[in-house]
């Protein structure tokens, strides 16, 4: 609950010139003891001012009792002690303490009406002439503007960046957020699309204003990123704008979209349509996307291209090197080695188990021989270290290898990276970003491999770079098909491969062969229960048989093993309205259920044979189960 505070500050404990994070003593005038600690965002502090703090109180682990608050207010001084405190404390270049002490006691109680409104009479004060005035004045007019800056920030709920707001607009902060609150959420890290929408509706912006259909359009387009998509088409950022602003757009957002394109605010390419064959649909992408995804396409088609390489001299230093080392490659292997050392940009794919590894390994050791010198990377530490491990030689994060910096990284076309082969495995991890990113840090006399499997999960930004690099046949692609023995025991592999074949894998389960879970490395259990839909209808239906005595009732059914989610009611007497995804449920059957692995077997409309269900068990009983039978039984 907030509550308001007045108080004098008696000292600063802390303050942060960058964020203007605040930690004050204050004496409250009244109700609260003798001091209090109040932290706050304020640009600038002094002991001695009178300020009026609103927020609410909090318990610091360390600290114990503090008000946080999230508005603060500089009130008139209540004496003229605490006055001449206040201007002396350094508010003001010009006067310290004795010089605010002959100014108090020259004006008394009209001391801030002067500063305020008659401030050249400051020189009827003996001491100070028209050079110091003029100081007095300037930094007077400065405190005031950040005083009604702060206010005005803070008053619309962006306390903890007003500092921030204040040191780059300056004087005009009031001015420019009030003609276009938007630009907060573009110009600051940390303020987003909601946050500017909140300041700009309470300063009275209409609801179908368009800057804010604008800012919810550059909003959808940043946040798709977070979904793996580089652009949006005319119809997602209606149905998504839409919803946001909760609108109807349908028939305007075109020239919306047609009017930023114009501004430059966001950028369009024709793409083809991906259900519909020789036409194309318009996609809208923010600006830094399009720019990346414009970049990494002209950069490795640039890139490609073949070395001066001895491909004889380097089949019979294979031959040498398995004879000596003992690993020995499968023809494709070997053609995907001799291909590749010969290749300023290239792909090595393939699933898992088709030795991707052991052939980077030798390639590493033939590039070596031929005096090259090669770089490792990988976009996670584990992949890294993993790769560090398998090859022998140090391989670094593509973050750390790019020397990131703050919010960019060191290494670019300035500053390119000093090798002359880039090596980056699991390159499925990599988005459209990163890899500009990477690119214009590779300079044109350096060799590049991308490796991965492209029908892994794609990266978590935007993007899908590996596999769209392998459809676009620009780049030589070398793809591994052989699945070795080691890999083949594993079902996990055997199993992967067969998906992506499109086959259905038959895998084991505990229910046939319970010792499954001790032999092999992949079965099948259910996950979950069931979804929460079917949950909730279940819910829905035993709510309209009433109670669960009434149930045992009709069907000598016991209670019900479990509750599900609270749903709309149904009154006694009302019919049960049926969702179609439902409508083939028997009701008679669900409704005489004896545990919840009947009342969800009722609600499917078939069972895989995978399934726990299949034998009548949830998979929590297959957990009980795991632990309390099978387990002992075959542990011995």
């Amino acid at each position: 609950m907030e509550e308001k505070i007045r108080g004098v500050v008696d000292h600063i404990t802390f303050h942060n010139q960058e964020n203007g994070w605040s930690v004050l003593r204050v004496t409250p005038f009244r109700g609260y003891g003798e001091k209090i600690t109040v932290t706050v965002h304020q640009m600038k502090v002094f002991a001695g001012a009178t300020m009026e703090f609103t927020g609410s109180w909090t318990e610091h682990p360390r600290f114990g009792r503090q008000f946080k608050a999230r508005l603060a207010t500089e009130i008139k001084p209540a004496t003229a002690g605490a006055l001449e405190k206040y201007l002396g404390s350094g508010l003001i270049k010009g006067v310290g303490p004795k010089t605010a002490r002959k100014i108090v006691r020259h004006f008394g109680g009209q001391t801030l009406e002067v500063f305020e409104n008659e401030i050249e009479r400051l020189t009827e004060v003996p001491g100070i002439a028209q050079k110091k005035l003029s100081l007095i004045k300037k930094a007077w007019q400065e405190h005031r503007a950040i005083r009604e800056v702060m206010i005005f920030l803070q008053s619309h709920g962006i306390s903890t960046l007003a500092v921030r707001i204040y040191k780059q607009y300056g004087d005009r902060a009031i001015a420019l957020v009030t003609e276009n609150p938007y630009r907060l959420a573009v110009d600051f890290f940390g303020i987003g699309f909601f946050s500017a929408d909140r300041v700009a509706l309470s300063i009275g912006f209409a609801r179908d204003s368009g800057l804010r259909i604008a800012a919810a359009i550059r909003h959808v387009l940043s946040a798709s990123r977070e979904q793996g998509h580089c652009y949006l088409t005319l119809e997602q950022i209606s149905s998504q704008v839409g919803e946001l602003l909760d609108l109807d757009l349908a028939a305007t957002i075109s020239s919306y979209l047609a009017t930023m394109e114009q501004e430059q605010q966001l950028r369009v390419r024709q793409l083809p349509h991906p259900e519909r064959a020789g036409e194309t649909v318009r996609c809208y992408y923010s600006k830094s996307l399009f720019y990346d995804e414009e970049y990494v396409a002209d950069r490795l088609a640039r890139m490609v291209g073949p070395l001066v390489f001895d491909a004889n001299r380097a089949a019979a230093w294979l031959a040498r090197y398995g004879q000596k080392t003992g690993i020995v490659l499968s023809p494709e292997q070997a053609a995907a080695v001799r291909a590749i050392a010969g290749q300023r940009c290239a792909v090595l794919t393939g699933g898992p188990g088709c030795g991707k590894t052991t052939t980077t390994r030798v390639l590493v050791a033939l590039l070596q021989a031929l005096g090259r010198s090669v770089t490792l990377a990988a976009p996670t530490g584990r992949a890294a270290q993993r790769m560090s491990e398998v090859i022998g030689l140090e391989a670094r994060t593509i973050h750390r290898l790019l020397e990131f910096q703050g919010s960019r990284f060191k290494r670019d076309e300035e500053s390119p990276l000093e090798t002359d082969v880039l090596i980056v495995d699991e390159c499925s991890m990599l988005d459209i970003s990163l890899t500009a990113s990477l690119l214009r840090a590779v300079a044109e006399e350096t060799a590049l491999l991308f490796i991965g499997d492209a029908d892994q999960l794609p990266s978590v930004g935007a993007g899908n770079v590996l596999r769209d690099m392998i459809a676009s046949g620009v780049v030589p692609c070398y793809r591994l098909t052989q699945i070795f023995r080691q890999a083949r025991e594993s079902l996990i592999i055997r199993y992967a491969h067969e998906i992506n074949r499109g086959e259905l894998p038959a895998i084991d389960s505990p229910f046939k062969r319970p010792g499954v879970w001790q032999d092999s490395d992949c079965f099948f259990i259910d996950a979950e229960e069931a979804s929460v839909r079917q949950l909730r209808f279940i819910g829905q239906v035993k709510r309209h048989f009433n109670s669960i005595d009434e149930r045992e009732r009709r069907a000598g059914a016991r209670p019900y093993e479990f509750d599900t989610a609270e749903t709309a009611e149904y009154g006694r007497g009302a019919a049960l309205q049926v969702p179609e995804p439902f409508r083939h449920v028997s009701l008679d059957a669900l409704s005489t259920a004896d545990s919840a692995a009947e009342e969800l077997l009722a609600v499917l409309k078939k069972v895989h044979p995978w399934s726990s269900l299949y034998y009548g068990l949830t998979a929590s009983a297959v957990v009980r189960k795991l632990y309390t039978e099978w387990i002992p039984k075959y542990l011995g």
